[in-house]
């Protein structure tokens, strides 16, 4: 039995309990002694048959309360008798045709409407004025019977106005819809393929020692239907991963949404709706630094001398052999136009793959400006990385030429040695190849241009 009808049962047996000692009561006290004997024992066995009576009717309805179906029928015998005790009596009941009543955000139901297009502009939910009877406002309440909808059958593409309507009230009553009619615009669903992402949900109720990465999702692809105007809008689709109490491996049955840049859910249709998603749960964790990385330029003459970030380093969770290579954190800072310092609030962090989580998602940092020079290293030698140097030929020149910037004393102290070029040549079949060159510098407040070309002519010998 419910908690709910237990505590049904237990106010109407406590309401039925004292209604007997009430009326024990009133007999004890209404009850004149006769002087013979006989009528004495007469009054006495007719007390005791109406007790017994009434303990025989609080056992029956004890036992009817065990059950949640006489205790739903009592209910609605309960309530019928509480409308007739408002309206005054079932005349005044039946008598009352101007009485009125409201049901709030009904859902809107589309019939009719070819399964290639899609309409935009329909409200989800509607409302309804009801006027007619106390009974028949009341039972339509009740039941909930009752359906909002709008026939879209015959109607083609472009801006069309339609008429909700009203679907099983009683005929009793009148009906007003609100809104009545409405504009739409019904267009033709295009399909696009997005590549399948993932998000964690619930993340928050994950034990801090746990993080999770995901092994595999069923489908790397999915199909995406809707209006274009929804479609041009999706930034992203992803499949929901639910953390609440995960505390080992697990595969999950996840649903598949999509949203735009802001976060906002957008409203089209998935295919697949559903997907596996196969996580592992680890308790490896280790402690990196954070390290900026700038974007963006000062202005001409002006150069970075450091920046200090409220926390310098940051715990990164994920599995061992992941972290393994994992040495920093990166920070991104934008310095574009700068000629003075400046204090940043919620600079990101970059998580690299391989990361399943991180203590901080964002810090603040103090970033100092001062005027600066700058410096050509002209022969840069490029090295390759996730490839053996010896299968790749440079096809133009195997050096870059690089301009630094930053204060006198570093850049006097800069050698060429300080200054790292390489190409990444990661699942590049046998032959050539235009790859990008990709820089990095020693000392991360100083910054970088290209004096030469930043791309470069390849050929792989494999």
């Amino acid at each position: 039995m419910s908690r709910k009808d237990k505590e049904f049962r237990n106010s109407t047996t406590d309401f039925f309990l004292k209604f007997i000692s009430k009326e024990k009561a009133n007999e004890e006290k209404d009850y004149i002694p006769r002087k013979s004997n006989d009528e004495h024992q007469t009054g006495e066995k007719i007390i005791n048959g109406a007790i017994h009576v009434m303990n025989l009717i609080n056992s029956t309805l004890d036992k009817m309360l065990q059950s949640s179906l006489s205790v739903k029928i009592l209910s609605l015998i309960l309530s019928v008798i509480l409308v007739l005790t408002v309206n005054g009596g079932i005349s005044n009941l039946f008598s009352s045709p101007t009485s009125g009543d409201y049901i709030e955000n009904i859902p809107v139901q589309i019939e009719g409407l070819d399964d290639d297009f899609v309409v935009a502009g329909l409200p989800k939910t509607a409302s309804v004025a009801l006027v007619g009877s106390s009974l028949d406002i009341y039972a339509t309440k009740m039941t909930k019977n009752y359906s909002i909808y709008v026939d879209m059958s015959g109607l083609g593409e472009g801006e069309q106005t339609v008429t909700l309507k009203a679907k099983d009230f009683s005929s009793n009553l009148e009906v007003l819809i609100v809104p009545q009619t409405v504009t739409v615009t019904i267009s033709q669903k295009v399909t696009k393929t997005f590549k399948l992402g993932y998000q964690f949900v619930n993340e928050d109720k994950l034990d801090k020692k746990y993080s999770v990465s995901v092994d595999s999702i069923e489908h790397e692809n999915v199909e995406v239907r809707g209006s274009q105007d929804n479609i041009d809008k999706i930034y992203e689709v992803v499949a929901m991963i639910d953390l609440d109490g995960i505390e080992d491996s697990f595969t999950q049955d996840c649903k598949i949404k999509a949203f735009d840049r802001s976060g906002k859910q957008i409203d089209v249709q998935i295919i697949p709706s559903i997907v596996k998603a196969h996580c592992s749960v680890s308790t490896y964790s280790k402690t990196v630094p954070l390290v900026p990385e700038y974007t963006g330029n000062t202005i001409e003459g002006y150069v970075v001398d450091d920046i200090e970030f409220k926390k310098n380093d940051v715990k990164i969770y994920g599995d061992e052999k992941n972290l393994k290579n994992i040495n920093e954190i990166k920070v991104k800072v934008d310095i574009t136009d700068l000629a003075a310092n400046r204090n940043y609030k919620d600079l990101k962090l970059i998580k690299p793959t391989g990361v399943n989580k991180m203590s901080l998602t964002t810090v603040d940092g103090s970033l100092s400006i001062v005027p600066g020079i700058s410096r050509v290293f002209e022969n840069i030698q490029i090295n390759v990385v996730n490839g053996e140097q010896s299968n790749v030929r440079f096809n133009d020149s195997s050096s870059v030429a690089i301009q630094v910037s930053g204060t006198e004393d570093k850049i006097n102290a800069l050698s060429e040695d300080d200054i790292h070029a390489y190409i990444d040549v990661a699942g590049l079949e046998k032959g050539r190849h235009i790859v990008q060159v990709d820089v990095e510098l020693d000392n991360k407040t100083m910054q970088y241009s290209f004096a030469s070309a930043n791309k470069i002519n390849i050929t792989i010998k494999k």
